[in-house]
């Protein structure tokens, strides 16, 4: 019975000892393990590093607008864009130091300010206001963000409202 139970023990010591490390072995990845042997598909992925370039953008949602209280708007949103020339931004490059550039279609740059990513809300200070981008999706070379519009505004005679979900498409290159 002792042999059994040594026979046992050893071959349990052997398969555990002759187990290898498992965890991310991708370098671009936030949670990258060194000492890992086997990838067990865990990377996570920052917006920081390369280069992304929009590939389409989804609009959702509904614009209103009424002159002295009679509509004169009243509209549903739903449309996809994937012309490169009318796609904003075009390409965005996220630092590690936490700042950003924008860049148009002939890659000269727009504009650049700073950002910081909590959970899933990526915020984005540009020069002239803040933008709050929900990150539904992002690996070592695809990006999906949402942000959401929602405007009320009233002027000499003029309402509009408007509520609307804008989602981006990217892609990274390094």
């Amino acid at each position: 019975m002792k042999k059994i139970f040594y026979l046992f023990v050893t071959t349990a010591f052997l398969f555990t000892a002759c187990k290898k490390e498992q965890g991310c072995m991708d370098t671009m990845a936030t949670n990258y393990n060194a000492d890992a042997e086997e990838d067990d598909g865990s990377c996570l992925f920052s917006v920081a590093g390369g280069t992304w370039t929009t590939q389409s953008m989804q609009a959702n949602g509904t614009m209103s607008v009424s002159m002295m209280g009679m509509p004169i708007l009243d509209s549903t949103i739903n449309y996809t864009e994937t012309n490169p020339d009318s796609l904003e931004p075009y390409q965005l490059k996220f630092d590690e130091n936490e700042t950003y550039t924008e860049y148009d279609q002939d890659g000269e740059e727009i504009e650049g300010g700073t950002w910081s990513s909590t959970n899933d809300a990526l915020t984005v200070n540009t020069p002239d206001t803040t933008l709050t981008f929900t990150i539904n999706s992002i690996n070592k070379t695809d990006a999906s963000l949402s942000i959401v519009w929602n405007e009320n505004e009233s002027e000499d005679g003029f309402s509009y409202s408007i509520n609307l979900t804008q989602t981006l498409n990217l892609t990274r290159e390094y």
